[in-house]
């Protein structure tokens, strides 16, 4: 259990609006009661009232994205992927970690949101591998265990490192909190049960004992982002086996806590790939631009302003957009290079027949201070 804050340092109330969730939970608890020297958490109250100061919606949703966005173009660049699921039910994941209120949670330390850390994905994967669910014979499956993480026994000394690098699973918007309840009846079992005191009525299962709610922090219905690479090249050939793994894991397995009681089981989200097949084009594209001179740049603007204009069957004449646009272009072309010129000459071509004035004079000049 975490000890209270010194007198004089406890957290401001309420909470500053854009501060750290997981910050805030995690290290100023302050409901204690304080005797003396002594602090106690007596009231179930007590705990609840700390785990609503955190629920509904946490993260920001401009970080979100572009931390996703960042790990999506990484790991692309690394020969590997992405996909995105959505949590069936509720979803708990940290409730191990040490806290005042009983039950911990994990949260992203500069994000201020709940995750699933890479460590506990790839333990996911290799969970089912080891379940043999895909009828790999023997042999078969230590070659695998070996090949993908290093070791076909958790337990045995790594003598490779695992052909995966396993990223961790963040929200790509912000998730909302709630709390939730539990409520064991049968406590001292737990606690005291090994002792053998089979005449303490109190400390033997049975369905008499009052049950005792205990609050905990849980996530609502959410998506996190799952990416995973291969640590070598030749690993990638194997990649859509490690997702597909990945896949029956989330759906029968679940992921974080309670899972036993329904939480943390996921389903593929099918729009995603569509999602990312346009972003990846995006990025793609801003490259490329990025790649071409200034010059070439504001002749690739007026080429997309074209084929617009084109695919949407609009008639422009003399004195509008497209030609005001390569008129005043025309005009910076003199210390242009040659072959420069002859890239613009050709969408000047292009766009002069469009607009239907081919035979204009003033038209014809234009193309001339291009030859």
């Amino acid at each position: 259990m975490t000890a209270p804050l010194y007198q004089g340092y406890n957290s401001p109330e309420p909470k500053p609006k854009h501060a750290h969730s997981g910050l805030w939970f995690d290290r100023f608890f302050n409901r204690y009661q304080i005797n003396g020297n002594d602090w106690a958490i007596d009231q179930q109250d007590a705990k609840r009232d700390w785990i609503t100061t955190v629920t509904g919606l946490v993260g920001q949703a401009n970080k979100l994205q572009a931390h996703t966005d960042r790990q999506i173009n990484l790991v692309r660049h690394l020969q590997g992927s992405s996909q995105r699921y959505i949590t069936d039910w509720h979803f708990v994941t940290g409730m191990g970690n040490s806290h005042p209120v009983e039950n911990g949670f994990s949260w992203h330390p500069t994000l201020g949101v709940p995750y699933l850390a890479g460590s506990a994905v790839k333990g996911l994967v290799r969970a089912w591998v080891e379940r043999n669910e895909d009828a790999l014979q023997p042999d078969e499956k230590n070659a695998r265990l070996k090949r993908w993480f290093g070791t076909q026994d958790k337990k045995d000394v790594a003598e490779q490192a695992g052909g995966f690098l396993f990223f961790d699973a963040i929200p790509d918007e912000p998730p909302s909190l709630l709390c939730d309840i539990m409520t064991p009846h049968m406590g001292k079992w737990y606690s005291e049960g090994d002792k053998g005191n089979i005449n303490n009525s109190a400390a033997i299962p049975a369905d008499w004992h009052e049950p005792v709610p205990v609050p905990f922090l849980a996530v609502k219905k959410t998506r996190l982002v799952f990416s995973i690479a291969p640590r070598q090249p030749a690993m990638a050939e194997e990649l859509n086996t490690v997702f597909a793994v990945l896949k029956e894991a989330l759906e029968w397995l679940g992921a974080g806590a309670k899972t036993a009681a329904g939480y943390g089981y996921f389903s593929l989200d099918d729009n995603f790939s569509q999602e990312q097949a346009v972003a990846v084009q995006q990025q793609l594209e801003k490259e490329r631009m990025a790649s071409l001179s200034p010059e070439q740049q504001d002749i690739e603007v007026l080429r997309q302003l074209l084929q617009k204009k084109q695919a949407g069957k609009a008639k422009e004449q003399m004195g509008g957009e497209l030609y005001n646009n390569l008129k005043e272009l025309v005009t910076k072309t003199d210390n242009w290079p040659t072959e420069t010129k002859m890239e613009l000459l050709e969408v000047a071509k292009t766009l002069v027949e469009f607009i239907n004035a081919k035979n204009n004079s003033k038209a014809k000049d234009l193309l001339k201070r291009l030859q």
